[in-house]
């Protein structure tokens, strides 16, 4: 596969893959085949359905991960799914066409923007996952498969640690 060949209709290799960090560090973030098709079901079951459901671009600020690049990023973890291509981070973009409004009235700010992806995840029957993780500025999600997936929900907090809250916890999150 080609870096700018698409998973979905919204989504390329490239985007999973192109890294400044690994750029920065002269290192090789070419994915394996097995990851490829961990990629692809990432987007088909959780990316490109969340996509479809906001109507906004969805920016993956950090997908695939080769082993040497993990173990550089502060705060990876040696069994990130990054490392299989099962997550990725992303931040919600924008869109012109956009009609919503923020809860002042004025045009959203991207932590409603994220917010309103948060719920999306967890409301849409279009949208599985395995983990979904709020962080203040990004989103974690992961996907291994529909019949593996753990529907794990979790808040980072600013400590850098994690805390597992409920489905309906987490959909009353602001």
């Amino acid at each position: 596969m080609k870096d700018n060949e698409m998973f979905t209709p919204h989504f390329a290799l490239l985007e999973f893959t192109e890294s400044p960090t690994a750029k920065k560090n002269g290192i090789d973030n070419n994915p394996p085949e097995e990851a490829i098709e961990n990629m692809k079901r990432l987007c088909e079951g959780s990316l490109e359905p969340l996509r479809e459901a906001l109507g906004l671009p969805v920016i993956i600020t950090s997908g695939f991960r080769c082993k040497a690049l993990n173990d550089i990023l502060t705060h990876a973890s040696g069994s990130s799914q990054h490392l299989k291509g099962q997550a990725a981070d992303f931040y919600v973009g924008w869109s012109t066409s956009l009609n919503g409004r923020g809860q002042s009235g004025s045009t959203p700010t991207s932590r409603e923007r994220l917010i309103e992806a948060f719920r999306t995840i967890l409301t849409s029957p279009s949208v599985d996952f395995d983990q979904l993780i709020l962080y203040p500025n990004f989103i974690h999600v992961s996907y291994v498969s529909r019949d593996r997936n753990r529907h794990s929900i979790m808040v980072a907090e600013p400590c850098g640690k994690y805390r597992s809250v409920t489905h309906q916890t987490a959909l009353a999150i602001d």
